[in-house]
């Protein structure tokens, strides 16, 4: 009879021991979880395959971001633990989410762990360590978002930071119109834009940002395009997938139609020339260069600045011997944009 008592006790000794070591474990494990904000601009009709990121986070319009965390300050080289994946944000900086696929958890003593935000979450540069670089094609947004620091304790009370994103490119939004019925008749359609220049060099195709700021490295833009073209895409192309605007034949009309976008390198503009485009139209035999003059708004003064994360609206005017271009902006908070007359 005491050999049972015995083994009872010792027994219960364990189940008291187990349990405080869960209660403990429970404790110490708290999850890694973040918000998010982007800039929001006013939404433009056309596909949604990776062109810019508009409007608000929400439900319906998520946003899906490389997150990196690492427990050393500007320095990505070795990650915290394994958690270097992608996070999804459903809401504007009001709710905060973990990791898509494995819940990854604070250092148990409290240590600050760092971390930085990439958008789109796939495409960079296998080295994402001080810096990390990404090539763009004009159909994708570029984003990120500065290093923030959090710990155990600030998560384990309530307190989640925030990812701001910030848009690295601009936007180009191409929008037609014909002054009149002869030139619809000199044009004919519309087929082929690209971008030859921009701020009077060749556009550059890749971008590269510090980790620990979010902002353009030095010399950040580069790998201009040898052919000195970078595409436009088409807006509304209709199945789900990018087509550029290239070969096309859109038919012009006398009210203005938004065809095409494209997300290039930002400039230091000054309101001349900033932009140049190659126009091809079925009558134009062969392309047309036109340069496209930025202002601050439709018609106003001349747009001065970096044009970084601003969206410009560049109203293309066919006239019967020439195409101006005008472009008023439209911060990626609504900035501005521009507006050429093609004759």
């Amino acid at each position: 009879m005491k050999r049972i008592v015995l083994s009872v006790l010792v027994l219960t000794g364990l189940w008291g021991c187990t349990q405080s070591e869960l209660v403990s474990h429970e404790e110490e494990n708290v999850e890694i979880r973040l918000r998010s904000t982007a800039l929001s601009v006013e939404s433009v009709t056309k596909s949604a395959t990776r062109s810019a990121f508009e409007g608000g986070i929400s439900s319906g319009n998520t946003l899906t971001a490389r997150v990196l965390a690492s427990s050393a300050t500007g320095n990505y080289t070795s990650t915290y633990l394994s958690a270097d994946g992608t996070m999804t944000f459903n809401d504007d900086g009001l709710t905060q989410v973990g990791f898509n696929t494995t819940p990854q958890y604070y250092p148990v003593n409290n240590a600050n762990v760092y971390f930085c935000g990439l958008y789109p979450s796939t495409g960079w540069d296998a080295d994402q360590t001080i810096t990390a670089s990404f090539t763009f094609h004009g159909n994708e947004d570029v984003m990120s978002a500065a290093q923030v620091s959090s710990k155990k304790d600030e998560a384990k009370g309530g307190t989640f930071k925030t990812l701001n994103f910030n848009h690295l490119l601009t936007q180009l939004v191409i929008s037609v119109v014909a002054e009149n019925d002869a030139a619809i008749t000199a044009w004919g359609n519309l087929q082929t834009l690209n971008l030859s220049k921009a701020g009077g060099d060749n556009p550059n195709s890749a971008v590269k940002v510090t980790l620990s700021s979010g902002a353009v490295a030095e010399n950040g833009f580069s790998s201009p395009l040898s052919d000195n073209s970078f595409k436009f895409w088409v807006c509304n192309p209709g199945p789900a997938s990018e087509t550029a605007f290239s070969g096309q034949s859109k038919a012009l009309t006398t009210t203005a139609t938004v065809v095409a976008y494209s997300m290039v390198c930002p400039i230091a503009a000054d309101g001349a020339d900033d932009y140049t485009l190659l126009v091809t139209t079925a009558n134009s035999g062969g392309a047309v260069t036109v340069p496209v003059n930025l202002k601050a708004t439709a018609g106003g003064a001349a747009y001065s600045g970096n044009t970084q994360g601003r969206k410009f609206v560049v109203t293309l005017t066919f006239k019967s011997t020439e195409i101006q271009a005008l472009g008023s902006v439209t911060d990626w908070v609504n900035d501005g944009g521009g507006s050429e007359v093609i004759q």
